[in-house]
């Protein structure tokens, strides 16, 4: 049995995932998509770009070296190191030799450092607000590991972000949950616990997805109702264990103990059992009370932006006049140099627009305009008149007034309900950043005419959903959709 750093990343997003890896039938595993491919190459591209920033060229016959020799000698970097400890095995980015204390090894020891394509501390509002666990747990696993080995660990751990800076964090904050953590891998590696599949909107990255959804639905797993997710543990606990129960729940009997479920009030249970009934019928249910702006102009507005890259690349808008014709335009970054040239047309568009409405599906793009003003410096004042245009048609009213035999409510699933098809055979913001990376390689115009397309068509899907509730908001009855 072996435990390593990737079953505690792995741990901290899904534990079904962990009990898979070790005892799934790999048959059932789907192919790994593009797009995790590309966060494993975006990885190492950043680690190699690391290295060479500290002048050693010889980095790749370091892997071959044996790593506790190395440690012994007193070297004063290891690259991508094999550290272990009994069943617990670990390959970090790097081991920096320190020598501010004495180990095992002499008069230094080594510490763990991970090299990530992101940031460890997340921000909101300029405000520091945490560091991600599962970048914590996975030093914490090291540091483990060299305790072991050399018998003495710095009070602080650190990352290197996506900027090439180095993040440090206090171990001892998440050494608790670190623990509870690892013991409950070692069980799910061991089988003494499997775990069970948790659907929910980030699964279809996992190369596990196809068999838990076929899980979920095969058994009713309560986790295949929209925001259900992990309190389906709560659900079984108190014998709500599939959508059939839930459906038919008499509400009172889990307001109160002994069948009291922690964080859900009376509107909380009345919306899931309402869920319930409508996934079970296999039709929407759209309740009265919403209303849109009458403005003379509807834009439909999409970004697309890179994480891996901390790159918004792509402003896309269908924009619909009073004659209903809708045309598509766009601002893209070509370069990641281009962004904040491609930010400021944006915002100057945004300046120049008037009595209109940017129809969004998220929130992504008030957060991502409000993070790219703040970065370069933009005029507030369109900030602020931007958000005065918006409507979330997601928060605003698909959540708000309707109700969908899906356990997501994204544009993909809602936008399919209501008939609206993709051009393309495999859409997705994911594959989009895969396909934005592969341009910036070879600077294909059929790669730049996919990306475009596909964000012509999620903007022209948030019409479709918006004609949908339109249209039924003028009839008394039902209208009849696709699924």
């Amino acid at each position: 049995m072996i435990i390593t750093a990737q079953d505690l990343y792995n741990y901290s997003k899904c534990a079904h995932r962990v009990y898979l890896d070790a005892h799934g039938n790999f048959s059932e595993r789907a192919k790994v998509s593009a797009f995790v491919r590309l966060l494993w190459e975006m990885g190492l591209q950043t680690e190699r770009e690391y290295i060479r920033a500290l002048g050693d060229g010889d980095y790749d016959n370091l892997q071959a070296l044996r790593t506790l020799k190395l440690m012994t000698a007193g070297a004063e970097l290891i690259f991508q190191g094999v550290i272990r400890a009994g069943h617990w095995l670990g390959r970090p980015d790097l081991l920096i030799k320190r020598t501010d204390a004495r180990s095992h090894l002499g008069d230094h020891y080594y510490e763990p450092i991970e090299i990530k394509a992101g940031r460890g501390w997340e921000e909101r509002d300029g405000k520091r607000t945490g560091f991600k666990a599962h970048y914590a747990f996975q030093i914490l696993f090291y540091r483990k590991i060299l305790q072991q080995l050399q018998g003495h660990l710095p009070s602080v751990g650190h990352v290197i972000n996506v900027d090439m800076e180095m993040e440090e964090f206090e171990a001892s904050a998440f050494e608790s949950a670190f623990e509870q953590a690892l013991a409950e891998v070692e069980r799910l590696v061991a089988g003494a616990e499997t775990s069970e599949p948790v659907l929910g909107s980030v699964c279809h990255l996992c190369h596990w997805y196809p068999r838990c959804r076929r899980w979920v639905e095969g058994t009713g797993d309560p986790s295949g109702l929209y925001f259900v997710g992990k309190q389906k543990f709560d659900l079984k606990r108190v014998g709500l264990s599939n959508i059939r129960e839930i459906a038919v729940m008499d509400i009172g009997q889990y307001l109160r103990p002994p069948n009291k479920i922690p964080r859900m009030g009376e509107k909380a249970l009345v919306r899931m059992k309402t869920r319930a009934q409508v996934k079970l019928a296999g039709r929407p249910q759209i309740r009265a009370g919403y209303a849109f702006p009458e403005n003379r102009r509807e834009i439909y507005f999409d970004i697309e932006d890179d994480p891996t890259r901390d790159l918004t690349y792509l402003f896309g808008l269908v924009t619909r006049d009073a004659t209903g014709r809708g045309d598509f335009r766009y601002f893209i970054a070509r370069t990641p140099q281009q962004e904040e040239e491609v930010v400021r047309e944006f915002w100057e568009f945004v300046r120049a627009t008037d009595d209109a409405v940017f129809y969004v599906y998220s929130a992504k793009e008030r957060a991502t305009l409000k993070r790219l003003m703040q970065r370069y410096q933009l005029d507030q004042a369109v900030y602020d008149r931007y958000l005065e245009y918006e409507y979330d048609l997601y928060s605003d009213l698909v959540v708000k007034y309707s109700d969908w035999p899906t356990y997501s409510y994204g544009i993909k699933q809602i936008a399919s309900f209501v008939g609206f098809k993709w051009r393309d055979p495999d859409p997705s913001g994911a594959n989009s950043i895969v396909w934005y990376n592969e341009y910036l390689n070879d600077g294909s115009a059929q790669l730049l005419a996919r990306i475009l397309d596909y964000n012509e068509d999620d903007c022209r899907a948030m019409m479709a959903v918006k004609d949908h509730f339109a249209l039924h908001s003028l009839t008394s009855t039902a209208v009849p959709v696709a699924g």
